[in-house]
């Protein structure tokens, strides 16, 4: 890959880095101000839905024009709201109503310059380095995940949700920079855009990924997997706080993060490896449903520490390799596309298993767990908790099953074989 990559990536992981600390601060802000944690469910929730919907026709416009200029656009309006969000801060004018626009908007433009950013990539290196790329923009965004909580409550605690907002400006302005160093690629159709060409781009997308029985059988799978995941959202901190404090879960997430950023670099430099490994995916789901029923046996910080650490390492090589035969198997006529597709199918019915996880928790360790105790006890142990980790093991023998129920899927190993042709030639 050019060196002008690393370039890239560099300014991505400050200024994801800076948005991870934006968010984690506008996060803390919610709820001190209103002392519920459905508030900001709330406020998550409407920016997840909005992104599912809307993403596809994010994937029209990175497919109509060029995309450098369409990252920067996008990045420009995201700086904008922030400016607007951190000026009603510094004022006392913020409210919880008046973030609900604002949850709708980004809703729209994260996952619209996500899906842009998404089909980016393949145009900056050629097809063998695809699973390279993805796997390098894995660590900037697990750096962010690292240490955006981090950086925003050190900045939160001395400068409030104002001097959070004015590093993420900061830290945006230095990554829009960066990407001026690419060329961006002309359009031919720039000038066409209609509600009649819309619909028929998509109607062209849909039909282009239903012939693509391989990489439509990867996403179903994850969609599947993604909302099993949206439990463990939802389940691990009550499961946690029930026999810890905050700094036994911060410990946890902490090493989650740590665990991204390590299947990152593993990612990174066996990328040659990874490129079309189906089966090594596959393993790495089954690998992430066994973390999940080891975190539930027992409440113990360590035992949720090792599940860290196998969920994110094995979820990272997993992700990058079906970011890898993405960018393979589509051409940059399609790309934004089909990637906006691959982005709604895989994310929409994880907000639903947001919803249900906490009714469905709450019933099982109020009600169930209590009525039951002398069976379950010896299954996932005994105290506060133990009903949200019957959940919890439920959900990850539930994700062993769905990922070795398609251990040897034909249409997966053939989207195997169609990446390895792909980028061996």
């Amino acid at each position: 890959m050019e060196k002008k990559v690393y370039l890239l990536w560099f300014g991505q992981t400050l200024s994801w880095t800076g948005s991870a600390m934006s968010f984690f601060a506008i996060g803390v802000w919610i709820f001190e101000t209103t002392g519920r944690a459905s508030a900001l469910s709330s406020i998550l929730f409407t920016v997840g839905i909005v992104g599912v919907l809307t993403g596809p026709f994010g994937g029209v416009l990175a497919d109509r024009f060029p995309r450098k200029q369409l990252i920067i656009s996008f990045d420009l309006i995201i700086l904008f709201l922030m400016c607007l969000i951190g000026y009603f801060a510094i004022n006392d004018k913020l409210t919880l109503i008046m973030l609900i626009p604002f949850a709708l908007a980004f809703g729209i433009f994260e996952i619209a310059h996500w899906t842009t950013w998404s089909a980016f990539l393949g145009d900056v290196v050629k097809k063998e380095h695809v699973t390279k790329i993805s796997a390098l923009f894995e660590s900037a965004e697990a750096f962010a995940v690292l240490l955006g909580p981090i950086g925003g409550a050190l900045i939160y605690s001395y400068f409030g949700l104002t001097g959070v907002i004015l590093v993420d400006l900061i830290t945006c302005l230095f990554g829009i920079v960066t990407i001026t160093f690419f060329k961006s690629e002309k359009k031919d159709q720039i000038n066409k855009l209609s509600l009649n060409n819309v619909y028929l781009d998509l109607k062209e997308a849909y039909f282009w990924l239903k012939n693509q029985k391989g990489l439509l059988t990867l996403v179903s799978v994850l969609s599947i997997s993604n909302f099993l995941w949206g439990f463990t959202t939802v389940l691990l901190p009550p499961m946690v706080l029930t026999f810890s404090d905050a700094r036994g879960l911060g410990i946890i997430e902490s090493t989650i993060g740590l665990a991204f950023l390590i299947g990152s670099f593993i990612s990174l430099r066996y990328s040659e490896h990874l490129q079309g490994n189906l089966k090594l995916a596959i393993q790495c789901g089954i690998l992430g449903g066994i973390s999940l029923v080891f975190g539930s046996i027992r409440p113990s910080i360590f035992l949720l520490c090792i599940y860290g650490i196998i969920s994110g390492v094995s979820g990272t090589v997993q992700y990058t390799i079906s970011s890898g035969a993405w960018l393979a198997i589509t051409d940059k006529n399609i790309r934004g596309r089909a990637l906006a597709l691959r982005g709604t199918i895989a994310q929409m019915l994880r907000p639903i298993g947001v919803l249900i996880a906490g009714p469905f928790g709450d019933y099982l360790e109020l009600t169930f767990y209590p009525d039951n105790i002398e069976f379950l006890s010896p299954i996932v142990g005994t105290g506060p908790g133990r009903g949200y980790a019957l959940l919890f093991l439920f959900v990850g023998v539930l994700y062993i099953c769905v990922w070795t129920i398609n251990y040897n899927n034909k249409n997966l190993k053939k989207l195997s074989n169609q990446v390895l042709e792909i980028t061996n030639n």
